[in-house]
């Protein structure tokens, strides 16, 4: 039986698209003159293939955090040839880290979908800083919904490394075979559960096709609950 649901946090109960672009949307504003040959919609793909970049090699310890951050900024600008020192690319980064908080909000579905799992100890595994994490938890006003939080930058691993979901089953005190994983990425989120001996479940918002037989997916986490009854009768078939 489906005893404990664990949560990634952004995609899943953060609208991170919303607010990075909302961020991105402002500082391009205010550097459009630095890049005049620039467009928005070049600025808005170069600063997501960097910041993926920059933020894999974060987490795969290769660099710090602030390290990611200043070599994106850097990065970005120098696809049109405008150098920043270290102390200019933070300061641009600060300023979109600025919007990119300011737009930090829950997806509609949050709040009733916690609430309706309030018989369920729950979990956060969530990539990233620990800090910032934690901070959008805090800010949303979710966090004491969760019996474990375990982001990657506070354990040295990153999704879909089994451990990282092992932690965060000890400290429910459940078994892996007992939980459910709810993230909106395929490979590291439902996949990687599945793999690590959980149910993996991949909130789908966006309406893409996916082919894999061996997930659940749903597009709204209202549904979840039928889920969790959905695996449980097959687990008593």
């Amino acid at each position: 039986m489906i005893k404990g649901i664990i949560f990634d946090i952004d995609g899943t109960l953060l609208n991170h698209e919303e607010a990075l672009q909302r961020a991105i949307a402002s500082l391009y504003s205010f550097t459009k003159t630095k890049i005049p040959q620039s467009t928005f919609d070049e600025f808005l793909l170069i600063w997501k293939t960097k910041t993926n970049q920059f933020m894999n090699d974060y987490l795969d310890g290769k660099i710090s955090f602030e390290q990611q951050r200043i070599l994106r900024v850097q990065s970005v600008f120098s696809k049109w040839d405008y150098q920043l020192s270290s102390a200019q690319a933070m300061d641009l980064f600060n300023r979109y880290l600025g919007k990119y908080e300011e737009n930090w909000v829950l997806y509609e579905d949050v709040l009733s979908c916690l609430t309706m799992l309030e018989q369920f100890p729950l979990g956060i595994v969530s990539d990233g800083e620990g800090n910032q994490q934690r901070q959008k938890l805090a800010v949303t006003n979710i966090e004491s919904f969760f019996k474990s939080i375990i982001i990657s930058g506070e354990v040295g691993l990153r999704k879909p490394h089994p451990n990282l979901f092992k932690k965060c089953a000890i400290e429910l005190d459940l078994s892996l075979e007992d939980l459910v994983y709810v993230g909106d990425q395929i490979e590291t989120d439902a996949l990687g559960a599945i793999n690590s001996g959980m149910y993996g479940v991949l909130i789908n918002r966006i309406g893409q096709v996916y082919e894999e037989n061996k997930i659940k997916i749903i597009t709204n986490l209202n549904q979840l609950l039928k889920i969790i009854e959905l695996i449980n009768s097959e687990k008593i078939l």
